[in-house]
């Protein structure tokens, strides 16, 4: 199972379970993003203020370790919620699952325009869908449902059936996001893509590049 990050005694943001949303949020980026972006939200909330905030330290490495062992976990297929933001149905909504949503949501500002440049299959683009309005619903359900009435939406599963299927969203979207980011980065780091074997060699050396960068 794993566990919510354990926060120094003195650290002034937001909770444990906000913060294992707000990472999720920056896991489910299909380009790299500078920390430095969107680790502020992790004290504020995502309200703007005047004076400038930055994680520095021993809680930013800590906060930055967590961050990397959510994706590690995803990867292999063995990221799982913390316990205490898993749906239970005796239970209803918690504190800790409002609180994770509201973390995701806070984060998602910076991530949602590099999703937006992204050509999607359909079942990516139902299951982010899905995960964005299942947060939601866990911060405020009976507005979300609401609003989700006044714009005729119709045939949606019942907050519950999507309370329950959050951890397979979450893994879905980051396993998405990171094959779009993968995918990026192997484009990006070839620059010798539309060179041909028996091209002159774009080093400059005057040689085929099958018989110079291209050995």
């Amino acid at each position: 199972m794993t566990q919510l990050m354990t926060l120094p005694a003195d650290w002034e943001g937001m909770p444990a379970a906000f913060i294992e949303g707000a990472l999720l949020a920056a896991n489910a980026n299909p380009k790299p993003l500078e920390p430095e972006k969107w680790l502020p939200v992790l004290v504020h909330g995502g309200v703007t203020e005047d004076a400038q905030i930055t994680v520095e330290g021993d809680i930013k490495m800590a906060i930055l370790n967590h961050f990397e062992m959510q994706y590690r976990y995803i990867k292999a297929g063995e990221y799982v919620l913390p316990e205490q933001l898993c749906w239970q149905e005796e239970s209803g909504v918690t504190e800790g699952m409002s609180h994770f949503a509201e973390g995701f949501l806070a984060v998602w500002p910076f991530i949602e325009p590099n999703w937006a440049d992204q050509v999607m299959s359909d079942g990516t683009m139902r299951m982010l869908s899905a995960l964005l309005t299942t947060c939601m619903l866990l911060v405020d359900e009976s507005s979300t449902l609401a609003q989700m009435q006044e714009a005729g939406v119709e045939g949606m599963p019942e907050p519950a059936q999507l309370y329950a299927q959050l951890p397979l969203m979450l893994t879905e979207v980051v396993m998405a996001a990171d094959e779009l980011q993968q995918g990026a980065g192997a484009q990006a780091v070839n620059p010798y893509k539309d060179t041909g074997r028996n091209d002159e060699c774009p080093c400059g050396s005057g040689k085929k590049f099958k018989q110079c960068c291209g050995r």
